[in-house]
């Protein structure tokens, strides 16, 4: 026996399918969140001594209770990076960068793990993410730097890690911030690769803001931006955007045929002797 469906009652279930759908899409967002713009590995197969670089295993604590894993790598300068990474892996798989960062530019670093990262307790979420940061300057102040404010720190973020030290540099009065292929926000992003989709939708859709067009106007330290000029994930735009609206000291360096991640790989010595030249410069003027 055949069931005929009136076409406005099919309609209207389908509607209604698709009202559900979105609504469940909409609480479960920071699932979404976990499958689209976190990609953690808490397989952590290499350290600095497979580059043999002297280094300390640190651990500290967040202030609601996770405990998170980095490294300290001792540089011969008075200022130290505090690395925030992007959103993929985990500190084992930025070696390469860590030891010419080290080498041509002589800072110490203390590169960490976000929640759910390497061997960092948790899931990655944008404020667990931002307590992380706020962690890992802390334990460096109080650890390394005992009697001094947070005036001897660089934050150096990139891609994802950008927007962390976005938000960071605006709460703390840190030496600068060195950003590589910043985005102007989540869902500015989502819908530069999804340009289909209304960018209201992806911001219901996706918890995670990350909006630093926002938190770069509380900036008030010296800035410094590097993006690839054919950036495939990031558009360059967006970095030049950001850099525009920065009211503070600012330096824009652009790798002329670089990607995403192949930056200091296409410019070579020039790109650290850029980072060398805005630390020593622009905190002056």
């Amino acid at each position: 026996m055949r069931v005929l469906i009136k076409k406005n009652t099919f309609v209207s279930i389908t509607i209604a399918m698709v009202f559900l759908v979105l609504l469940f899409i909409i609480r479960e967002r920071v699932l979404l969140d976990k499958y689209f713009v976190y990609f953690p590995d808490s397989n952590l197969a290499h350290t600095p001594s497979n580059i043999g670089l002297d280094y300390e295993d640190v651990y500290f604590t967040t202030k609601d209770g996770y405990k998170l894993h980095g490294w300290f790598i001792p540089g011969k300068n008075d200022f130290t990076f505090v690395w925030f990474h992007g959103n993929a892996g985990n500190i084992g798989d930025r070696l390469d960068y860590i030891e010419l960062l080290h080498h041509n530019v002589g800072a110490g670093i203390l590169i960490f793990d976000y929640r759910g990262y390497g061997l960092s307790d948790g899931a990655p979420s944008e404020p667990g993410l931002y307590l992380d940061g706020q962690a890992a300057i802390e334990f460096l102040t109080a650890h390394y730097y005992p009697e001094s404010s947070p005036e001897n720190i660089i934050l150096l973020g990139r891609s994802l890690g950008s927007a962390v030290a976005i938000k960071l540099a605006s709460l703390y009065d840190v030496r600068s911030l060195v950003v590589e292929a910043p985005f102007t926000s989540i869902g500015a992003l989502a819908k530069h690769n999804h340009p289909y989709l209304p960018e209201v939708l992806l911001n219901r859709i996706l918890k995670a803001r990350y909006d630093s067009r926002v938190n770069m106007k509380s900036l008030q330290v010296p800035l410094m931006v590097i993006h690839g000029g054919r950036d495939s994930v990031v558009p360059i735009t967006m970095g030049r955007a950001l850099y525009e609206s920065a009211d503070v000291p600012k330096y824009f360096y652009s790798v002329d045929g670089a990607d995403h991640n192949d930056t200091y790989i296409v410019a070579g010595v020039d790109y650290f002797e850029q980072i060398k030249y805005f630390i020593e410069r622009f905190p002056t003027e």
